[in-house]
């Protein structure tokens, strides 16, 4: 029996080794074949922009094509889940926003939990700003606040899903300006952007990247901005915090996750890549253009700046008593 036991135990120990052995070989050989990069969101929106513009780079950069693929619906919930029960081997990772965190903060059975997924590196970060169509007869936010509490049936405010961070945002400017607002909700920006043109909604406070070009273009007139300061590219616009808001104040933020998992090699691999994706010219350009910040995280830093952004957003959660099912 002492024989068997050895002989057993001889086993399992040389399994061990020869799978940690095996992890910085693959790490060592990767990548072999294509990636793919999950995106939970309808293509056109800000979160699929910034990952086709860093999947060009890194594809010439690691020697394959890096693919982009759009899984959308449930609050972001299908394409995280999807990705979440991919092989861990770095050949399917998820481009996410601050969607990650939110919905399980909200959601009551979450698809996914944060230790699905291992941080691999912040992409970037930029406010959102509350545009309104120009029929709005409404040139400062405080016209805008003035004009719906005289007709709160005629504002409605586009959302990207119940208690999404638009929606959340919604709520949290109504709640501070004491107007029943309603959101509209939309599976992307690219359609609720449409509709705010359109007339059918009048204002959104949407990501600057996505709005910016229609700003740009005089249809749609932007009344505030979430960041600390005002953008280089609207400077004559004041933020929520000058105007008297300051729990407005909220970047949003994008960043690249892999399966748990994972091997660490990989991780540093990609992580590099991205923040050598990040420094190209042509990206710059984009960021630059679009008023975008670079953030140089390790996996480390950016776990930890996740878990102190859900930590602001659960106390407005709470406050708001949104809980999905």
């Amino acid at each position: 029996m002492k024989q068997i036991s050895f002989i057993l135990g001889t086993v399992f120990i040389g399994g061990v080794l020869a799978l940690s052995a095996a992890a910085p070989a693959l790490a060592q050989n990767y990548p072999s074949k294509p990636i793919k990069i999950i995106v939970p969101y309808p293509a056109g929106g800000s979160t699929d922009q910034i990952a086709r513009l860093i999947s060009v780079p890194m594809s010439k950069s690691m020697g394959q094509p890096v693919v982009v693929e759009n899984i959308s619906g449930g609050n972001t919930m299908i394409g995280a889940s999807t990705a979440a029960r991919a092989a861990p081997d770095g050949y399917t990772l998820m481009v996410n926003s601050l969607a990650y965190s939110v919905n399980l903060l909200v959601t009551k059975s979450p698809s996914y939990k944060a230790e699905d997924f291992i941080p691999v590196a912040g992409l970037m970060s930029n406010p959102y700003v509350l545009s309104v169509n120009q029929t709005v007869p409404a040139t400062s936010l405080k016209e805008l606040i003035d004009y719906a509490k005289r007709e709160p049936s005629k504002v409605n405010a586009a959302s990207l899903g119940v208690g999404g961070v638009t929606h959340l945002l919604n709520e949290r400017f109504a709640a501070m300006v004491g107007v029943p607002l309603t959101s509209v909700q939309y599976r992307g920006a690219a359609p609720a952007l449409v509709d705010l043109m359109s007339g059918q909604v009048q204002f959104f406070i949407d990501n600057v990247v996505t709005s910016i070009p229609h700003i740009r273009a005089d249809k749609l007139r932007p009344l505030a901005v979430s960041s600390t300061e005002r953008s280089p590219l609207m400077p004559n616009v004041p933020t929520f915090r000058e105007l008297g808001y300051p729990r407005m104040t909220q970047d949003a933020w994008f960043g690249l996750f892999a399966p748990k998992g994972t091997p660490q090699g990989i991780v540093e691999r990609l992580n590099a890549e991205a923040q050598k994706a990040l420094a190209a010219p042509e990206v710059q350009a984009v960021l630059i253009r679009d008023g975008m910040k670079t953030p140089t995280y390790s996996p480390v830093q950016f776990s930890e700046f996740i878990k102190q952004d859900a930590a602001s957003w659960r106390e407005t959660v709470k406050s708001l008593n949104i809980q999905l099912d």
